[in-house]
């Protein structure tokens, strides 16, 4: 493992510093932003409005950003993103009405989606095939560093003025950028004229790769049960216990046992799954977290049933719930480093940027459909239902797996 470590571009070390540092900080603020605008703001219907602006802006900005990146560079839109950040992050120090805060929430919105496909590109520049795995497995264990940390970090510095921890974010940022500038270089493959596609080829592109729009279609399923564990768990425990107070919800349990795996665990995985069929793992992954989202849905209201004692039913849920966290560690990494293998050399920034289609639509889709069942007392069906159609996206993982792998074949023997 440690030689699959050294291996590894430089670039691609600068990339898991940054994603440490500046996932510390940006955790450190998500959660808490909510609060920030409901302080300010006199009507939770504007603090909504506020909120729907980041997803939509996020769609713009990976999508846009990708295109960017196969044009101009990794580097260029990857510096621009992270300034923006940083911009944004000042004005939030100053905005204290409606307007201000709309457009600052969709300016991170924009600027923080306008990083990841450019920066998803240069690891695939960099990465021998057979390393893409670990590099993206890497990353990942660098932005959950942040996860576990940046809300402990937040909570630590709340007596503090808002508008300093505002600053002390920028200016990690504003750091980050001047790394960047200095430290990282520039991956693009060099074309020629000729080779340089017109958006109206991109397009047609997308539209004939079929191996592709399978891929994002499978992945909504996927979006769905990351967007309604990560953001309506909370919920569905509340229903499922309903004599517990809102300090005995297991959540935050779960929750930092779902970052300490990924810390400790995700590199590993995703280093010994680097050879391994994309359709096979990809069928294990999604089976594992459709099911560990079927027991989310059924144990709890079992053993709440059961009047189980307290410190057994959190630690039966732990067990389920780091099912569920191995599930997710298998696929994510994977499903990367197989957007990096089909996307063609000089489009691997739109792909990647058109690939998160699959995550707005699931993030959307998910609380609206969740809720349609919450307003009927049975949350835990939406869980049920999700989690079954995330083992039928494995199904179909594992039939687009043998697609490529016959494609690729057929093409040797050519």
């Amino acid at each position: 493992m440690y030689q699959s470590l050294k291996r590894l571009d430089r670039n691609i070390w600068i990339r898991f510093l940054g994603e440490t540092i500046t996932g510390v900080m940006m955790f450190m603020i998500a959660p808490f932003l909510v609060l920030y605008y409901s302080d300010k703001l006199d009507s939770y219907v504007q603090v909504g409005v506020i909120l729907a602006t980041g997803p939509i802006m996020a769609l713009i900005g990976s999508v846009v950003g990708g295109r960017l990146a196969d044009l101009y560079g990794r580097k260029p839109v990857m510096m621009t993103a992270i300034v923006g950040d940083a911009l944004a992050l000042v004005g939030f120090a100053f905005a204290d009405t409606f307007w201000p805060l709309l457009l600052l929430n969709a300016m991170l919105g924009l600027t923080n989606s306008l990083f990841h496909p450019a920066a998803s590109a240069m690891v695939a520049d960099v990465t021998e095939p057979e390393q893409l795995n670990e590099a993206f497995g890497l990353l990942r264990m660098g932005h959950n560093i942040g996860a576990a940390f940046g809300p402990l970090l937040g909570s630590a510095v709340l007596f503090l003025d808002r508008q300093y921890i505002f600053f002390a974010a920028a200016v990690v940022f504003g750091l980050y950028a001047l790394v960047l500038a200095k430290f990282i270089r520039e991956t693009l493959p060099e074309t020629t004229e000729h080779e340089t596609l017109s958006n109206q080829d991109v397009l047609r592109i997308f539209a004939q790769d079929r191996v592709f729009l399978v891929f994002i279609f499978a992945g909504i399923f996927i979006s769905m049960g990351f967007a309604i564990v990560e953001s309506m768990l909370p919920l569905f425990l509340r229903e499922s216990l309903p004599t517990f107070t809102d300090r005995q919800n297991p959540f935050a349990y779960l929750l930092a046992l779902n970052g300490i795996m990924v810390v400790l665990f995700q590199f590993p995985i995703a280093s010994k799954l680097g050879q391994k069929p994309f359709g096979n793992v990809m069928l294990a992954g999604a089976t594992v977290f459709g099911v560990g989202m079927m027991l989310l849905a059924v144990v709890p209201r079992l053993l709440y049933s059961l009047s189980t004692p307290y410190l057994m039913l959190v630690s039966v849920l732990l067990a389920v719930y780091a099912f569920y966290t191995l599930g997710e560690m298998i696929m994510s990494p994977v499903q990367q480093t197989f957007i990096a293998m089909i996307a063609p050399e000089n489009m691997r920034g739109a792909y990647n940027g058109a690939a998160s289609i699959q995550w707005l639509i699931g993030g959307v889709t998910a609380p609206l459909f969740a809720s349609l069942f919450f307003n009927r007392g049975a949350g835990h069906v939406a869980l049920l239902l999700v989690g079954i159609a995330s083992c039928v996206s494995g199904l179909i993982y594992w039939q687009l797996g043998r697609k490529v792998r016959a494609a690729e074949a057929k093409q040797k023997t050519a």
